[in-house]
């Protein structure tokens, strides 16, 4: 009687936990279908295309390495390079990194 018992507490167990999955893999279906841009439904003129957001993408990669060339190259303390390199990892049109790089271009053409 024991072992029935445990048996049926089993199976009612896989049941419940079946319907469980089957429940959640409905409803990431259905909210894949429905998920799309709110913009786009009433302007489309705003929303770039997949081709000019990963050139944009790529265009911003391109600036963030040229910038951390720059900085690599810069006559600077150790500390202060890796806070602005951090810095542009955060921000790739960061302020503080554009003045840096303006101050140091600005002071070596003054030089030669």
């Amino acid at each position: 009687m024991k072992k029935l018992t445990i048996f049926c507490g089993f199976l009612l167990c896989l049941i419940l936990g079946t319907q469980k999955a089957q429940a959640q893999d409905s409803l990431q279906s259905d909210a894949r279908v429905k998920q799309r841009m709110l913009l786009n439904q009433f302007e489309s003129d705003y929303v770039l295309t997949a081709s000019e957001r990963v050139a944009l993408r790529q265009s911003r990669l391109a600036h963030q390495y040229r910038m951390k060339e720059i900085l690599d190259s810069i006559d600077i303390s150790d500390a202060r390079r890796k806070r602005l390199i951090q810095e542009l990892k955060k921000n790739p049109f960061s302020e503080r990194v554009q003045s840096v790089i303006a101050n140091h271009t600005n002071s070596t053409d003054s030089l030669e």
